[in-house]
């Protein structure tokens, strides 16, 4: 077989042929992958769309809790919560406990109220109001404990008790460093 000039660019052209279909081949293979890429990166963007939606309604939370916004300290959204669910001031304090839980990353700081005097007493209606203010104000303070005691005032009818709180006060520790 001779080889002349017409089967020499005849052979050339199939060449350029045969490479440009696999270069398209290679070119949708291409263009698949990065579509699958493309599909994934918006799955992210979407997944980081609704965190930062998350965030920003834990922001707002915060900014309109009195305790966690740091617009108030403890000891005095106690206080006021006393006066606002109309129980008054009729507590002791006692010194609270702080306990670390640095793993979890936050810190509970317990709070102990007994009733300040002998003639202090209270309904559970009252009680209940002043537990649901406690509670329902703030997201960081609980009262996982309760005890009433049966009042022993004269003149104390049955629905007069002397209770024993205990509330917790959980805070985030602050992050230091990457």
């Amino acid at each position: 077989m001779k080889w002349d000039f017409e089967r020499g660019v005849l052979a050339f052209m199939g060449v350029l042929i045969l490479g440009g279909v696999g270069f398209i081949f290679w070119q949708d293979a291409e263009a698949s992958s990065l579509q699958k890429k493309l599909g994934n990166a918006e799955k992210q963007l979407a997944q980081i769309g609704e965190v930062g939606q998350q965030v920003q309604l834990l922001q707002k939370d915060i900014a309109g809790d009195m305790v966690a916004s740091g617009q108030t300290g403890p000891f005095e959204y106690l206080e006021k919560q006393m006066v606002s669910s109309k129980i008054g001031k009729k507590f002791n304090n006692q010194t609270p406990v702080v306990e670390a839980h640095p793993n979890e990353g936050y810190v509970d700081t317990r709070y102990t109220m007994q009733v300040a005097q002998q003639d202090f007493d209270f309904g559970r209606d009252q009680i209940a109001n002043f537990l649901l203010y406690i509670e329902g104000n703030t997201t960081r303070m609980k009262v996982p404990h309760i005890t009433l005691d049966v009042s022993q005032r004269k003149g104390a009818d049955r629905d007069s008790w002397k209770p024993r709180l205990t509330i917790t006060d959980r805070q985030p520790i602050a992050k230091t460093g990457p």
